[in-house]
């Protein structure tokens, strides 16, 4: 129960640091507030592999934030995303393999957007855990991500 409690609460502050970058974060935006503060983290119209984002249809919008957590050494798992997802890599290194495609590295403050529709593993390649912040802009009652059926071979 303690461990769903912290999970909850530091996604309460991710979904919250997210809302204020969004609120801050504009183009050529006038300072709000000289103490606050704001970096740009990621401005883009295409995943990484450089396809347009499209924002899907079809039902009522959902966002979806979640703490994502990988030990040394293990992997996400071949899948890929039905809809736009951005990370930002809190700590850690990831290479992502991208099946039939290039295997693209991210570090400690990299943000990206995700790949969609295209299969691909993230694997943690630094000594200490992964962990980062994935958000999926989606449509409720509708999975933001699916599994592979066989996985491809990690180059």
């Amino acid at each position: 129960m303690r461990t769903y409690s912290l999970a909850r609460s530091l996604l309460v502050v991710s979904l919250s640091a997210a809302f204020a970058f969004c609120v801050f974060a504009r183009d050529n935006a006038a300072e709000y507030n000289q103490a606050v503060r704001s970096t740009p983290l990621l401005k883009t119209t295409t995943d990484v592999a450089g396809t347009p984002l499209v924002y899907p249809t079809g039902g009522a919008a959902e966002v979806s934030g979640v703490l994502v957590e990988l030990p040394a050494g293990a992997e996400t798992g071949w899948h890929k995303h039905t809809v736009p997802c951005f990370a930002y890599i809190l700590s850690g290194e990831i290479a992502v393999a991208q099946k039939d495609g290039p295997t693209r590295t991210f570090r400690t403050g990299d943000a990206f957007a995700e790949l969609v529709g295209i299969e691909h593993n993230g694997r943690t390649v630094s000594t200490e855990p992964v962990r980062l912040v994935f958000f999926a802009a989606g449509v409720k009652d509708q999975p933001f991500t699916e599994k592979s059926a066989a996985a491809p071979k990690q180059p």
